[in-house]
């Protein structure tokens, strides 16, 4: 009878995801993983084939934890331009909370290894793709409840806030300061504003 387990696989998955986000794959070391996650290499071989497919797993949850926090109101059938608004503000005020020298998982993997995961299991470009089709999403929204102008060009704009918000999650985990950040964050705001419809007096 092999011996029973000691831990709840989600846990050492979350573990795992944090320390991937602050040290990146490279820059997390079988010991280190052995460290935080408390289970000897052994345990996370045995229960993940390798520091890959434990990778692999942190990848999936971020993006059904953290992903789907921050732009799943984007996506919601009602979302428009105060979901928008309030992911921005979001980040502004990321830069003075824990986010600020950890950025996002998905986007420091984008940077350590370019459009392609080092799995290949194509983890970059779905959360490019996700991040652009829920700002689509919001913004066709906005245009058809009247709230930004038909005259938007919502793919252009779409393109737009992703890189925008790639953007500040770069400065996010370079700790640039706080002001560059929100200032960022503001003029993308400011460019929202600038798409509306004017209200009559």
């Amino acid at each position: 009878m092999g011996r029973k387990k000691s831990y709840e696989r989600e846990d050492l998955i979350e573990k795992a995801r944090e320390l991937f986000r602050d040290h990146g794959f490279a820059g997390t070391s079988a010991d280190m993983l052995v460290e935080a996650l408390g289970v000897n290499r052994y345990g996370i071989y045995a229960e993940f084939g390798s520091k890959q497919g434990l990778f692999e797993e942190a990848l999936k949850s971020y993006d059904d934890v953290v992903v789907d926090r921050n732009f799943g109101p984007l996506e919601l059938s009602e979302a428009g331009v105060e979901e928008i608004r309030l992911l921005f503000d979001f980040l502004a005020k990321a830069s003075r909370g824990p986010a600020s020298g950890r950025g996002c998982l998905l986007c420091n993997t984008a940077v350590e290894f370019g459009p392609e995961d080092p799995g290949g299991g194509g983890f970059v470009k779905r959360y490019f793709r996700r991040i652009e089709s829920a700002f689509r999403n919001a913004l066709s929204n906005a245009v058809d409840a009247g709230d930004l102008s038909k005259a938007v060009r919502i793919a252009s704009e779409a393109s737009f806030f992703t890189s925008s918000v790639l953007g500040l999650f770069v400065l996010l985990r370079a700790k640039a300061p706080a002001a560059v950040v929100e200032r960022a964050a503001q003029v993308a705001i400011e460019h929202l504003d600038s798409l509306a419809v004017a209200k009559p007096a």
